[in-house]
């Protein structure tokens, strides 16, 4: 038992090591990478005997030789909370559409571990059937307040990008999309705002990510989120979702588009997502690789 959670917690700083980010004794707790709930009551004498290969400096427990790490990560968390307020100004601004149920940041950011060059990734949870009209609303927006990324900026600083879009029947993440790199995307997803209580019912459909990390669905469970549940404030916005043709004709337009500039976006029925780069491959490639290093074996 003890071997398996030493392996557990180097398995989990060399997957935060891809990104250049040590972890606190609380986040390797939460974020731990494990066939088996682990208990908090005896996890810090754990880390306090794990073997030389994982290091602690101050709070930051991270792999040998990457000590480095900590001032990046001191570094990007000041960026980060510049891009964080930004992040709330735009979801504010933005859930004016009645459609949406939910705002959340994800990407490097929802860690508050974003660079000065990076944009601002956002997780947008629409109602059943809305998706595009929700979508093309939320981008004049973005336009109309100069935060929207265009494909093709060169300088795509602090600009919205809207990631990931899934109606409200399909919250729940593909069963053939579940893996590590996907179930922390699922669980380092930041809350912004929410209507009827959309967050716990996203985290109800994706408890799967506990087959990778099943100390953290209580975390993710006490995070805090705004709610509103104010009266729709356009009632011409609130009528257009409403007839089929608006919503069909919003997804003809954006698939037009979308399509003269294809790359690897995955385009479904309730489901949206925009990944210029396969990097799900690419971390758990490099993740696999620091595993045989170690010599630990893998089951992602």
């Amino acid at each position: 038992m003890k071997a398996k959670l030493n392996n557990s917690i180097v398995k989990t700083l060399l997957y935060s090591d891809i990104f250049d980010y040590p972890l606190s004794e609380e986040e390797l707790w939460n974020y731990l990478v494990s066939e088996v709930e682990v208990g908090k009551e005896a996890f810090p004498q754990s880390v306090k005997k794990i073997n030389s290969v994982v290091l602690r400096r101050g709070k930051y427990l991270f792999i040998e030789g990457k000590s480095k790490n900590i001032n990046l990560r001191m570094n990007k968390l000041n960026e980060s909370e510049k891009k964080m307020s930004i992040a709330r100004m735009a979801s504010k601004k933005l859930f004016l559409v009645p459609t949406v149920l939910f705002i959340g940041v994800s990407g490097n950011l929802s860690m508050l571990n974003a660079s000065r060059k990076d944009d601002i990734d956002l997780f947008v949870i629409t109602r059943k059937k809305t998706l595009w009209v929700t979508r093309l609303l939320m981008i004049l927006i973005l336009k109309r307040i100069g935060l929207h990324r265009k494909k093709g900026d060169n300088d795509f600083s602090n600009k919205i990008c809207l990631n990931m879009l899934v109606d409200e029947e399909n919250i729940a993440i593909p069963r053939n999309l579940r893996n590590l790199y996907t179930a922390h995307e699922v669980a380092q997803l930041m809350p912004v705002i929410e209507r009827d209580n959309t967050y716990s019912k996203f985290i109800d459909a994706n408890k799967w990510v506990s087959d990778f990390m099943p100390n953290i669905l209580k975390e993710m469970k006490g995070r805090k989120v705004k709610k509103t549940e104010e009266k729709k404030i356009d009632d011409l916005i609130e009528c257009l979702p409403k007839f089929p043709l608006a919503e069909g004709l919003a997804k003809s337009l954006q698939l037009t588009l979308i399509r003269r500039s294809l790359t690897r976006e995955t385009v479904k029925d309730g489901f949206l997502a925009f990944h210029p780069r396969d990097y799900k491959s690419i971390i758990l490639r490099k993740y696999r690789k620091n595993l045989v290093k170690y010599k630990i074996k893998s089951y992602v």
